[in-house]
């Protein structure tokens, strides 16, 4: 039986495993930096997780943060979607 083989994020670059976020909180953008939606709070995408559960897009915990590029990341900017939002 082989191993689950997981995507690595060009941000931290740690497997994209179970409960495993990402290692960076902050981001900087045109000079100012920014702290990172956790996964789960209230402007994240999904405010309402269950403790215990992970992303369905980058498999980050409640409380982590989400891997670069998962397109369920909210943008700490404006609000939208990171995999899509124009601010960095």
């Amino acid at each position: 039986m082989s191993a689950v083989k997981y995507d690595t994020c060009p941000t931290c670059g740690q497997e994209q495993a179970p409960h495993s976020g990402c290692t960076i909180s902050h981001i900087t953008i045109a000079g100012k930096e920014h702290e990172r939606i956790r996964v789960g709070d209230a402007l994240d995408f999904d405010p309402d997780m269950d403790e215990g559960h992970i992303c369905h897009y980058c498999l980050a915990g409640k409380g982590q943060f989400h891997h670069a590029g998962c397109n369920a990341e909210s943008c700490f900017v404006c609000g939208g979607q990171c995999a899509y939002c124009a601010c960095e």
